[in-house]
């Protein structure tokens, strides 16, 4: 079967399942966040002049019109000096004026919304959101990233292939909601041959067919083709695993035809009816997927204790994280449910420090006050590094004594700043 022959059975089984959902669910089904939303906004060059970032619950909203006008009246008065200037007043009607017309053209689909405006660097970036977010808007000189970078590291895609020896459904689940994208048919499904009858009889007739019946699940056309079809969508898309649902025979027979590297990402298997409803579809890969991220962050930790008494390759607090991602040696970053953690950030040459300092120790320039925690996602995005969200603090407190954030590396320290940069304030190290 063709690619465009399987969007199209793909398509008809997405109207299957709107129809099994209901009318309301079904135009609530929206696009994810690509990453090349993010990095759009990631790559700004450094400038001067503010950008207006706004997040608005859909869900209600004549709330956040009220609450777009309270918003204004407390940033310009906090930031009177900024804003005294004509020009920058001007600037901040023109955003809020983007703002306010982004929302009212909104789909009535969306849960959420973000919007970032700088009309005096050409900026206007408006991202319908399928999960609600609070009501907030930010002025600075970068785009307010904090909640869509949580949310892109919070909820994982994956990859789920539901199928049998007759057919086969691939879904993507993105926010925590699978969405089908293709469909896969047996060729021969439909031929009239004497499939079901025993071996034994008619051995002639019989050893002429391709049948997968007859010849064993390892030599299958049908799940060679699955398994073209799965490393294809593979390579186009952002997984975090792979998830298998079929009988243990034949996900058994699909892993052992998939490549090696696709195998070593399967994150979950289980049985599942062909006729089973989209809402068990979900339990099930809930299920699955809940259990691999308790597995995961167990076995992380595991790691990061490890490493910790060896003093090895581990970096502690926003400081020393930030560092190693802007050295490339951090492998993987770990972040407990601490976001409030204050940060610096140097205009000239650009460094990004993990605690409030006055002056930048490189360069020697005025630093600003930023979210170190923002800073370290947005790093973490634009050099590819993968990053591990623990949604509830840890038994052991791992993560509390350094401040809510860790990292493993991939090479120690290759250079260091001039002078000591402070860890963290004692306001803030308080365990989360």
């Amino acid at each position: 079967m063709s690619e465009d022959e399987g969007q199209q059975k793909a398509r008809a089984g997405c109207t299957a399942l709107v129809n099994f959902r209901g009318q309301e669910e079904a135009h609530s089904i929206m696009m994810p966040i690509t990453r090349q939303q993010v990095e759009i906004l990631l790559d700004n060059p450094a400038q001067r002049n503010y950008v207006v970032s706004a997040y608005a619950d859909m869900r209600v909203r004549d709330g956040f019109r009220r609450h777009l006008e309270l918003s204004l009246n407390n940033e310009a008065r906090s930031a009177a000096a900024a804003l005294a200037e004509a020009a920058a007043r001007k600037d901040l009607d023109a955003n809020i004026a983007v703002i306010r017309e982004a929302v009212a053209e909104a789909s009535p689909t969306a849960r959420g919304l973000a919007v970032f405006s700088g009309v005096s660097r050409g900026l206007r970036q408006v991202i319908p959101l399928e999960f609600p977010v609070e009501n907030r808007l930010v002025i600075d000189e970068e785009p307010f990233l904090l909640p869509l970078l949580e949310h892109w590291y919070g909820e994982p895609s994956f990859l789920i292939a539901l199928f049998d020896a007759n057919e086969a459904h691939l879904f993507e689940r993105h926010h925590g909601r699978p969405e089908p994208v293709r469909d896969l048919e047996r060729e021969d499904v439909a031929q009239d041959i004497q499939r079901d009858k025993p071996r034994f009889t008619v051995k002639k007739r019989f050893a002429s067919t391709h049948h997968e019946r007859l010849h064993g699940n390892d030599d299958a056309p049908f799940l060679h083709e699955l398994s073209d079809a799965i490393a294809g969508r593979w390579k186009d898309g952002n997984f975090a695993g792979l998830i298998l649902l079929g009988q243990s025979q034949e996900t058994a027979a699909l892993r052992g035809i998939l490549p090696k590297g696709l195998d070593a990402l399967v994150v979950g298997e289980a049985p599942h009816a062909m006729t089973g409803g989209a809402g068990d579809l979900n339990d099930v890969v809930s299920r699955l997927v809940d259990d691999w991220r308790l597995e995961q962050q167990r076995q992380i930790l595991a790691e990061l204790n490890e490493r910790r008494k060896q003093d090895h390759l581990v970096a502690n607090g926003a400081t020393e994280v930030l560092d190693a991602l802007q050295q490339g040696r951090a492998a993987q970053v770990l972040f407990g449910i601490r976001r409030d953690m204050p940060g610096a950030r140097c205009p000239d040459c650009g460094y990004r420090f993990g605690a409030p300092i006055g002056e930048c120790l490189y360069c020697g320039a005025r630093c600003q006050s930023v979210n170190a925690a923002q800073d370290i996602l947005r790093l973490a995005v634009r050099h590819r590094v993968p990053v591990v969200l623990f949604r509830a603090p840890a038994r052991d407190d791992t993560l509390g004594p350094a401040g809510g954030v860790a990292a493993l590396l991939r090479a120690g320290d290759n250079w260091a700043p001039r002078a000591e940069v402070p860890q963290e304030s004692k306001d803030h190290a308080q365990v989360f």
